[in-house]
């Protein structure tokens, strides 16, 4: 009788690694995918397949998706300028939808049983993964020991060692999920609401301490709101880019430059899924500078309303991402909505990044409302000749009653 077989969702990391040992040895047939979103730097790809094969996986497939990424979640992300709760672009929670994806197409590609994921019961993740299979493969058993067994980082760490395989203590002390979108670590200080991460806690970002004294300029160009180039101010693109290169390129390569310049740290604090408060250290140099380039394309392009109204809906579409309600009709709602108020965001930006800011310097688009304004003779704290004083006196008269009515309502003194 054949063994039943399994596709485990597996990154190389203590989690994943624990579960691929446990199910072979509860006689599963272990099948391991790693998907590529942007994680996997030069070579390290070699390094998970080694250490999927090492621990006894039945075969290995690598997937890229970088690109789809790209298209489907980093793009709308930067229309809607979306940061969880003001600060965090969701830098892995984002991604989960397409690794699921692509983990569910690769199980019915082989014939599996079921899908294994490496998710504790204690974040969003689980539930992230649990709903895309839910949804397109709910025939599928989901196996999760990690989350199901409760377990320590230290239970495991000395599990795989009791069965001959290596592992570093330093995975028992932060877990670190890194993406295109950007590395989110956790463990240690981020369990309380006071404590910073240590230097050493962080991937590839440097301190403002350490980051070069002069910053570097950049023009980043986009059309219809999605990013296009990014080149030194003579016009080179920056290292990494250009005409050939894949969608993901600019970010990617924004994500090494801007990380050189302190740009990206932070550590986000907010409700979880389920309610409960949790906080976690996150680097995201590359989201955050095309977000702030792309939102002062927005001021230079977009009415008020415009801007008010992306705002409301740009953070529910994201929040809705982000907390994985992935197939809700709305959902194209919103980015019909965000490709239409993308019409007119073409333009350049030119920013600074230095000592962990991003400095937007100036804008410039055919579609500029400032332009247009000045062509009509409106400069704003000199007039216009659209208007005379007397016009300009009577429209602060008239827009000054309401306030006026409203200040003296009630009864009145005698």
């Amino acid at each position: 009788m054949s063994k039943r077989k399994i596709v485990l969702a597996f990154s190389g990391g203590l989690d994943t690694s624990y579960a691929l040992v446990s199910l072979r040895e509860q006689g599963w047939e272990v099948l391991t995918a790693n998907v590529d979103t942007g994680g996997l730097h030069s070579g390290e790809g070699d390094v998970v397949r080694a250490r999927a094969e090492e621990l006894g996986s039945a075969r290995h497939f690598v997937i890229d998706a970088r690109e789809e990424l790209y298209a489907r979640v980093v793009t709308y992300a930067v229309k809607a300028n979306y940061l969880r709760n003001g600060g965090y672009p969701s830098c892995v929670g984002a991604e989960r939808l397409v690794q699921a994806e692509k983990v569910v197409q690769c199980a019915l590609d082989n014939g599996a049983d079921a899908i294994a994921h490496g998710s504790t019961g204690a974040g969003a993740d689980h539930v992230r993964y649990d709903s895309v299979i839910r949804a397109l493969a709910p025939q599928l058993e989901i196996i999760t020991p990690i989350r199901d067994e409760r377990l320590t980082r230290e239970f495991e760490r000395d599990f795989l060692r009791q069965h001959g395989f290596e592992t570093s203590d330093k995975v028992t002390t932060y877990s670190i999920n890194e993406g295109l979108i950007g590395t989110s670590i956790g463990g240690k200080e981020t369990y309380g609401s006071w404590d910073y991460l240590p230097e050493e806690a962080w991937e590839s970002t440097k301190s403002i301490k350490d980051a070069p004294e002069d910053g570097v300029e950049l023009i980043l160009a986009f059309e219809k709101g999605e990013v296009t180039s990014a080149t030194t101010l003579d016009g080179s693109p920056i290292e990494g880019t250009g005409p050939d290169a894949p969608n993901y390129a600019i970010l990617r390569s924004l994500n090494t430059l801007a990380a050189e310049h302190g740009v990206g740290r932070g550590i986000h604090m907010g409700s979880t899924m389920v309610g409960n408060l949790a906080r976690v250290g996150f680097e995201a140099p590359g989201m955050l500078t095309l977000i702030a380039a792309h939102r002062e394309l927005e001021r230079l392009t977009l009415s008020n309303r415009q801007q008010a109204t992306k705002l409301q809906l740009g953070n529910t579409y994201g929040d809705l991402l982000h907390e994985a309600v992935y197939y809700d009709p709305i959902l194209d709602d919103f980015r019909a909505f965000l490709d239409s108020s993308q019409t007119r965001v073409t333009g350049e930006v030119r920013i600074r990044l230095q000592k962990g800011n991003v400095i937007p310097l100036g804008s410039r688009s055919p579609y500029s409302l400032l332009d247009a304004a000045t062509r009509q003779g409106v400069v704003y704290g000199y007039g216009s000749s659209l208007w005379t004083g007397e016009q300009a006196r009577a429209y602060a008269h008239m827009y000054a009653i309401p306030g006026a009515i409203q200040k003296n309502a009630g009864p009145q003194d005698k």
